[in-house]
């Protein structure tokens, strides 16, 4: 087939010529267009081993319509697309860059997400586009044109196929996560901070700039990723290919293959919504790639966090890959009407993430136990979303600076907090089919507190009753440990046993003083899971009231099987 084409290269030009003098089709550009993604084509000039071997041109941006490539076959007809801004072969990068990618910048700089995907076949210039881009985007992040004080951190992977390797620390494995917060996650990548211009660059690599800003009141890191897809195979590139190399190939199109079912089912979930018919039952299959994986905040229409893309498809012009060049166009087409919309997020009391600084003071004073932890100390100026990423360490270190807030309370409410969170982030759907009936006695009791409001102001010794958990200092001749806390779970009054009867260290329950008040307790000893309880109701002691410090809170988790501190 490339000989016939290469045969008739001078028909094929005067088709084209007298093409263009007939009046052009009209275009029909009915695509409604995602203020967030910015879809580009850049068609590469023909090099010189092309121009040798007989080569001509069959892609052309069309002349007085913007965005609008024309591709023209020897045996067929002509081809027609939209494919918003359109840079020709006279172009230079710096054109491109100051079109498509320089509006990136100030976004993520403010603490947003920002995407530059390379889109096309072999051959087409990705890899000349994106390292001219990584330079320039090097260039203006560190003249000191942008505002203000950033930090700039710097992790480049390469992707083939389902495997993932550091590019900055000798090609060590990665591994491609999704956090709590939903956000990709490339564990086991090295960061390196910028502190001059770092213009190296990598092929089929993901490069992805973090934009860390060390304002207090800063509320996420801004994130750039550029990334040089792997190019889509033809069979005349794969004739080229050693045998070895086959099996990489597949992988690398099966990769772009997941890539073009997200830009389609993007465009599906786009129409639906369009039609005012529900999207739920469309699938945007994201997860079914390390690549579309690092790209989830680009797919993902249940996404919270706001991103801008920016998709540049390169085009090879030559006649021998109009069917190369086509697919391509066909998918950009496909991006320029899909709309991820990202979900608005309310208040919501369950929801940590969607809270204010003054919702997340309210909770604070709430549920920090008593004595409450000070919501001025613990967030002065965080969000809910912002506290979370607050290291333990520095979220207990706080708590504590509140008068009487012990560390097993701190290390308690952090706990309730994350637990919240945790919770927040599964579906519907999980947490129903994973949850008790709401008469099961295991939910229903799982906790020690049940105190109303009005009796948790009382001092916990005017309102100790069976079920109530102490913490207590144990007398020195019992063979207890005093590094640890001392928990008791409360059975009884003295008065409600007999006079013979004896706790477990052989002490008797009743006391010799008549005004002493004693109580019957089970022992609360740790279980082998770190912060853990388990209550061992056969081995009972008596405890003098005086002895009793402040009441504990427990909570039962049936997946452990064991208690944990809660406030």
């Amino acid at each position: 087939m490339e000989d016939f084409l290469l045969e008739n290269a001078a028909r094929h030009q005067h088709l084209v010529k007298a093409w263009n003098l007939k009046n052009k089709p009209p275009i029909k550009d009915d695509a409604v267009t995602s203020p967030n993604i910015t879809v580009a084509t850049r068609i590469r000039p023909m090099l010189e081993h092309e121009v040798s071997s007989g080569q001509v041109v069959a892609t052309f941006p069309r002349t007085g319509a913007s965005g609008v490539v024309d591709i023209h076959e020897l045996r067929r007809v002509s081809f027609t697309f939209k494919v918003g801004k359109v840079f020709g072969a006279d172009r230079p990068t710096e054109k491109v860059y100051e079109e498509l990618v320089q509006p990136l910048l100030p976004w993520v700089w403010e603490g947003n997400v920002g995407t530059l995907f390379a889109y096309g076949q072999t051959g087409s210039g990705k890899t000349y586009s994106v390292t001219g881009l990584e330079r320039l985007i090097a260039g203006s992040m560190l003249d000191g044109t942008l505002p203000g004080e950033r930090r700039l951190h710097v992790s480049i992977i390469e992707l083939a196929g389902n495997s993932a390797h550091d590019l900055l620390s000798s090609r060590q494995p990665v591994s491609v996560l999704e956090d709590s917060f939903g956000n990709t996650q490339l564990a086991g990548a090295q960061e390196a901070q910028v502190s001059e211009n770092d213009g190296s660059s990598r092929s089929h690599a993901i490069y992805r700039i973090r934009v860390e800003n060390p304002a207090p009141e800063a509320l996420e890191d801004g994130l750039l990723y550029l990334i040089d897809l792997a190019g889509s195979e033809t069979a005349r590139d794969i004739a080229l290919h050693a045998s070895e190399r086959m099996e990489e190939t597949r992988e690398i199109n099966k990769s772009l293959s997941t890539l073009k079912d997200c830009i389609r089912g993007m465009a599906n979930v786009d129409s639906a919504g369009a039609a005012g018919k529900d999207a739920k039952g469309l699938y945007i299959p994201f997860r079914h790639s390390k690549l579309t994986k690092v790209l989830k905040h680009v797919f993902d229409p249940t996404g919270t966090r706001q991103c801008r893309t920016a998709v540049l498809a390169c085009i090879n012009p030559s006649f021998l890959d109009t069917s190369a060049s086509k697919n391509t166009l066909r998918y950009i087409e496909m991006l320029r009407s899909a709309q991820p919309k990202t979900q608005s997020v309310g208040f919501n009391p369950a929801v940590p993430l969607s809270w204010s600084n003054k919702d997340l003071r309210n909770f604070i004073m709430l549920k920090s136990g008593n004595p409450s932890v000070l919501p001025a100390v613990l967030a002065p100026h965080e969000s809910g979303a912002q506290l979370l990423r607050l290291p333990a360490d520095q979220f207990i270190s706080r708590c504590l600076q509140s008068d009487g807030v012990t560390v097993e309370q701190a290390k308690a409410f952090h706990t309730k907090f994350w637990q919240l969170h945790v919770d927040s982030q599964r579906s519907s759907a999980k947490r129903n089919n994973g949850s008790a009936p709401s008469g099961n006695i295991v939910n229903s009791a799982s906790s020690t507190s049940r105190d109303s409001s009005e009796r948790n102001k009382l001092h916990f010794t005017e309102r100790i009753r069976p079920g109530m958990v102490v913490r207590w200092n144990p007398p020195a001749e019992l063979p207890l440990s005093k590094n640890e806390q001392n928990l008791a779970l409360i059975l009884c009054p003295q008065t409600a046993v007999g006079t013979e009867v004896q706790d477990a260290f052989g002490n008797p329950v009743c006391s010799d003083n008549p005004s002493t008040q004693r109580y019957l307790c089970a022992l609360v000893v740790p279980g082998t899971l770190g912060d853990s309880y388990e209550v061992h109701i056969w081995r009972q002691v008596a405890v003098d009231v005086e002895k009793m410090e402040a009441e504990v809170l427990l909570e039962y988790n049936v997946t452990t099987r064991y208690y944990h501190i809660t406030v």
